[in-house]
């Protein structure tokens, strides 16, 4: 391990390469059922939980996401309950869909069943002996050829008629992959982007085979989630707000292990545009999947910079940003005041000698750089008794995140994003 001179509590601060997992398998058990942005890898969850998590009972993940340490939790021994906290619909089928152990010989029927039912359909169709009814959402011609609506039509369709909820969650989240996979967009991006005409010519997906495969293998991963789950941990999945006062008891949780959003979605990671072709044809409303990103944390900047967050740090770092662009000062503000609401709600369920696990990324605005993870703490001990343990530094070697954005949208103006995290360790007094 490194020291790192940085800011305060600089002895508490360093560099551990431990926390990379460089070559770990990061899709073991249900962690592989659907890509979703800067998800945190398991091995992280599982470690904050082996070492500050011994004697938890209760977990919290406010920023639930994909639902990566809800799922850790339920392959822990310890927990009796696991929340998840999130606002984002597809985050929510996720993450009760990777924690929902279903017998996989049902599911194996079912998929027998499905793949079936749906190439009858499409020889019927294609042979122009049966007629369906397909969606028409927003732009729907413009991310996805003639042949992809149809095929995916023919599944959607064909899910909807299974009975068992669980089970049909289970194939409409390998149809929510296969919608992206199969669409116009370039896949390797959070953000929504068409593929370039000569990419298009070449792009002619066997939609029915992308879903196939898709379904097959999460049935092979929810075998081996099957066999290891812990049956005394009950999963409760909230659409909540952690700003907000959310459903849970008064210092009832005893571990926090969580990957905030960077900043704001509109400029760092577009979870609602990354979500919006799914939440279409799984039929949300387009008035609500266009929300999304401005629901979020920040999604709404601020009037002006006027704020109380007792934060010294962040005030610091909004005057470098003013300086170069009041607007882009307004913005990360409002994250940061939409996070302060979330710190008081996170002090409220938690008990004292919780451990609270943020793992976080500090991102660049106008060529500065904003520590988050001081920021954090400074937010938590301004009013209450918090001790800090420690912030390790890590590098990031796979979560879904370009090495480069486009800060001014103005092209080949190209800026290095985030290629490490901090993980802040912290105790409630």
């Amino acid at each position: 391990m490194q020291s790192i001179n940085l800011t305060k509590s600089t002895e508490l601060k360093f560099k551990d390469t431990s926390w990379d997992f460089q070559k770990a398998f990061t899709k073991y058990s249900n962690h592989g059922f659907h890509t979703y942005p800067a998800m945190m890898i398991p091995q992280i969850a599982k470690r904050l939980m082996e070492t500050y998590g011994k004697n938890a009972k209760f977990l919290l993940d406010p920023f639930m996401g994909s639902g990566t340490a809800i799922l850790e939790a339920t392959l822990h021994e310890n927990f009796e309950k696991a929340y998840g906290i999130d606002i984002n619909p597809l985050a929510l089928l996720i993450s009760k869909v990777k924690t929902t152990p279903i017998e996989p010989k049902l599911l194996a029927e079912e998929y027998k069943r499905l793949m079936t039912k749906c190439l009858e359909d499409k020889k019927i169709v294609n042979f122009k002996q049966k007629t369906i009814e397909k969606p028409n959402f927003t732009n729907i011609q413009f991310w996805f050829k003639p042949q992809v609506i149809t095929d995916l039509t023919i599944i959607k369709n064909n899910i909807y008629l299974i009975e068992n909820k669980n089970i049909r969650d289970f194939f409409l989240v390998a149809f929510s992959e296969t919608v992206r996979d199969a669409s116009n967009t370039r896949n390797n991006e959070y953000k929504l982007y068409r593929l370039s005409e000569p990419m298009l010519k070449k792009h002619n997906p066997d939609t029915i085979n992308l879903f196939k495969e898709k379904a097959k293998e999460n049935i092979v991963n929810m075998k081996e989630y099957y066999q290891n789950y812990n049956l005394n941990c009950k999963v409760k999945i909230l659409a909540e707000d952690t700003r907000h006062k959310t459903s849970i008891q008064d210092e009832e949780i005893d571990l926090i292990v969580t990957s905030p959003p960077y900043g704001d979605s509109r400029t760092t990671v577009a979870y609602g545009q990354f979500s919006r072709l799914s939440l279409q044809w799984l039929g949300l409303n387009n008035k609500d999947v266009f929300n999304i990103d401005r629901k979020s944390l920040g999604g709404i900047p601020t009037k002006d910079l006027t704020n109380n967050l007792n934060s010294p740090t962040l005030q610091e770092t909004l005057k470098k940003i003013a300086a170069n662009d009041p607007l882009r000062a307004r913005d990360v503000l409002s994250f940061y005041v939409d996070f302060d609401k979330c710190v008081q709600e996170i002090h409220r369920v938690t008990k004292k000698g919780a451990f609270l696990c943020f793992v976080v990324g500090n991102r660049t605005v106008k060529g500065v750089q904003i520590p988050t993870d001081e920021i954090i703490l400074e937010l938590f001990q301004s009013r209450n008794h918090y001790k800090h343990h420690n912030t390790f530094i890590r590098n990031i070697p796979h979560k879904r995140m370009p090495k480069l954005n486009s800060p001014t949208n103005i092209s080949g103006n190209h800026a290095t994003t985030m290629n490490e995290e901090w993980i802040v360790i912290l105790e409630k007094q």
